[in-house]
């Protein structure tokens, strides 16, 4: 088979969905359907390659993969290797230590399934080799599609063999159905979901079609159609790959069936030129576009970061691409990629390991967030031990508010038993009126609070408490006394939480923290302190409003308890008026506008167990009010 220039345009078409979906989502809010054409072509050209080996009888599966590596390992190695290089100066620590992460994942061709384990592809926030996502189950398919089929073709005919790839297709395609509803996050990433969409490229080379010169015109404009407008009608909101996964990938089918090698509008120059860039296209349009998010870039750059991609794109495909290994299995070849692999697995693991390195400057070594556990809320909730084995000092209580204080907790070395649950209230009861828990999201949080009910030791609190204009308790079973009122309902609540702990249990509760409104302020001063520049970075004038009503309640419900403190954090970081969250441009007090960073976590946690060390060590003479004013009236009646 010669070259197809169709198929060379129609790779054009998808890396410009792709590119233009993730530079700006509105602009093609389907655009991350590309990723699905490239499946389709690449199923078709691999499915060419095995099945005339097969027919000539000397098809080699090593040579096979040999070749595979030429074409992606050598242009992802340098992506990879310009990134850790450039992420060593220009990224924050646990950033960083996500790049080492990735960086081998990405080398093995194993991100995908990592990627999987965590959430939905919709979801991520700045990760720099995310898109890799697709390489890795794209050379998962390459390892596996071979094999099978050079087994199956020594236990059938050719001609069954295409039947029952066929079949095959058919069944993935129900399964990629049945997998975006049962594990939409996963399912997006995994190959499982994914295969047919390669085996469908397949059958377009093992049923070609014999089309006169005007329907294979017609064939091409409505494939282009298909494509084009699955881009326009499909948005991330969508299953996939499900049902309407079909789009993209029949009208990718009826190109390549159409076979207009010549006269095609997919034969204009700069498709074509598109074409032959669109692998290290897709490879460093990604990282750009994600910078635009990381250093707070203004959306009017985004045509700079277009044509950047395009020219990054046209140089790895000059200094790269066309300079690879002899496709023939050898040992050279094979020791080079192996040592490739052994040296990125080893350098991405060793900054995992470091924490992103976190003693190369005083940024990023102040930017970890909860001291060494991973970034992503989601994986560690529960009990944990900190600075001790078995016995503790302090109960600390919450949600993902109190898990940021560990980077604290560790470098002051207190003995703390953590317990946390993401967007959990320890209150009895009650849960935060949310959307989109996980499975016993309910029952974990009630049993913080009956955890912290069974303590005789220090109970710290902290959590976040959301903003009362917007945020509701819901009852876990029944009716539980609420008015609908939050800031009533809060101080009720927390009433009800402080009676139920002994009278001899001091409770400390720390206060709302005085947060940005949104990331936007974080990422601005963050921008500001790695790229040394002087972004106007506008701090907000009415955070300290929006957390005093919540705080007052909190703080007046505590005064009326001897065995309660309330801590409010905000002096840490505010004045009466306003509130820096800076210290010299070096050191940032947040990292997403919601969580601390480790600077932060110290200098807050330092700041609260000052207060609550002094409070431990007074003795409790009276801790309900309502039950010493029981005393009085039975004295009086007396």
């Amino acid at each position: 088979m010669g070259f197809r220039g169709d198929i060379n345009g129609l790779r054009a078409i998808a890396v410009m969905g792709v590119v233009l979906f993730h530079f700006k989502e509105s602009l093609l809010p389907g655009g991350f359907a590309g990723v699905d054409v490239f499946f389709v072509i690449s199923g078709f050209l691999m499915t060419s390659i095995i099945f005339r080996g097969l027919e000539r009888g000397d098809f080699s599966t090593l040579n096979f993969y040999m070749a595979r590596a030429n074409r992606i390992v050598p242009a992802l190695a340098v992506l990879c290797l310009a990134m850790l290089i450039l992420g060593y100066f220009f990224l924050l620590s646990m950033d960083y230590k996500t790049l080492g992460r990735d960086v081998a994942t990405s080398m093995f061709f194993v991100s995908n399934i990592m990627f999987s384990m965590r959430k939905g592809y919709f979801e991520f926030g700045d990760n720099f080799l995310l898109h890799t996502w697709s390489l890795s189950a794209e050379w998962q398919f390459y390892l596996i599609y071979p094999l099978v089929l050079v087994v199956l073709s020594r236990l059938m005919s050719l001609r069954w063999l295409k039947k029952t790839l066929v079949a095959l297709c058919f069944l993935g395609f129900l399964f990629g159905v049945y997998a975006s509803i049962k594990w939409p996050g996963a399912s997006y990433f995994l190959l499982g979901a994914r295969a047919w969409e390669m085996l469908l490229g397949g059958l377009a080379f093992l049923y070609p079609l014999s089309l006169s010169k005007n329907r294979k015109r017609y064939t091409e404009i409505v494939g282009l159609f298909l494509v084009l407008g699955s881009y326009l009608m499909i948005s991330g909101k969508d299953l996939w790959p499900g049902y309407l996964s079909l789009l993209p990938t029949i009208g990718a089918v009826m190109v390549i069936a159409a076979c207009r090698n010549g006269g095609s509008v997919l034969a204009s120059k700069v498709l074509q030129k598109l074409g032959l860039w669109s692998y290290s296209i897709y490879l460093w349009h990604w990282p750009v576009a994600v910078s635009f998010s990381y250093y707070d870039i203004p959306q009017r750059f985004i045509p700079f970061g277009i044509l950047l991609s395009v020219v990054l794109g046209y140089l790895s495909y000059c200094l790269i691409e066309t300079r690879r290994f002899k496709f023939e299995f050898s040992l050279k070849p094979v020791a080079g990629y192996a040592s490739m692999l052994v040296i990125f697995g080893a350098v991405g693991a060793y900054i995992f390991q470091t924490q992103g390195i976190s003693s190369r400057n005083e940024l990023a070594s102040n930017s970890l967030i909860q001291g060494g556990t991973d970034d992503d809320f989601l994986i560690h909730e529960g009990l944990s031990l900190l600075n001790t084995d078995a016995d503790y000092e302090y109960l600390l209580l919450g949600d993902s508010n109190a898990n940021h204080y560990v980077r604290g907790i560790r470098a002051s070395g207190a003995k703390v038993k953590l317990s946390w649950w993401g967007s959990c209230l320890s209150y009895p009861d009650v849960v935060n009126k949310i959307e989109g828990f996980f499975p016993n999201w309910k029952e974990t949080c009630h049993s913080n609070h009956r955890l912290g009910a069974q303590e005789s030791r220090v109970v710290i609190l902290a959590q976040s408490y959301k903003k009362p204009e917007n945020d509701q308790f819901e009852c876990l079973q029944g009716e539980c006394g609420l008015s609908g009122n939050y800031l009533v309902d809060l101080e009720m609540l927390t009433h009800r939480l402080i009676r139920n702990y002994d009278t001899k249990t001091k409770l400390a509760i720390i206060g709302e923290l005085p947060k940005p409104k949104n990331a936007d302020l974080m990422r601005c001063l963050r921008t500001a302190a790695l790229l040394a520049l002087e972004p106007n970075c506008d701090v907000e004038t009415d955070v300290l409003e929006i957390v005093s009503r919540v705080n007052s309640v909190l703080s007046r419900v505590a005064a009326e308890y001897e065995n309660v403190i309330f801590v409010d954090p905000a002096p840490v970081m505010c004045t009466a008026t306003e509130c820096d969250y800076t210290v010299d441009g070096k050191s940032i007090f947040f990292t997403d506008g919601e969580h601390l960073s480790g600077f932060g976590s110290e200098l807050v946690w330092d700041y609260v167990m000052e207060r609550v060390n002094h409070f431990s060590n007074v003795d409790v003479v009276r801790a309900d009010p309502l039950e010493a004013q029981h005393q009085n009236d039975t004295d009086s009646r007396s």
